[in-house]
This record gives structure tokens, C-alpha cells and sequence, in this order.
């Protein structure tokens, strides 16, 4: 795998994590979401050295990168 992208997006009241693609979980809060999705991309980044994108969907129903794991 070349590179990893997270995406978090609004899902039924609370954030779906999409991971490459494929939903992977649902958190009640932004905040859970980000913390999980900081914690794999920085796992995938430092131990499999995988380059990680971590997503998040605007108020306009965009998605805006927040944050990059080389």
C-alpha cells in the first residue's frame, strides 16, 4: 500500500471513520473519531510507514484534509 487516507463524515447523528475507503466504525462524537483516526494514522505512519491523510467533512458537506502522518 502507497499511502492510507481516513476519512471522517457525518453518519446518522454522529462521525463514520471511513478507512480507505470501507467504513470501519462509528463514534457518537467528532472528537472519539479523531482521536481513533490520529491514533491509526499515526501507527500506520511510524510502524508500517505507510503516508496517512486524515479527512474530516466541513459544514458543507466537503472534505478538508486536517492533518497528514508521513
Amino acid at each position: 500500500m502507497d499511502a492510507s487516507t481516513l476519512q471522517l463524515v457525518g453518519s446518522h447523528g454522529g462521525w463514520r471513520l471511513i478507512d480507505n475507503g470501507t467504513p470501519s466504525f462509528w463514534f457518537l462524537e467528532r472528537d472519539q473519531a479523531m482521536q481513533i483516526a490520529q491514533v491509526i494514522a499515526d501507527s500506520r505512519a511510524g510502524l508500517r510507514f505507510i503516508p496517512t491523510r486524515i479527512e474530516v467533512e466541513n459544514a458543507a458537506g466537503e472534505l478538508e484534509l486536517i492533518a497528514s502522518f508521513p
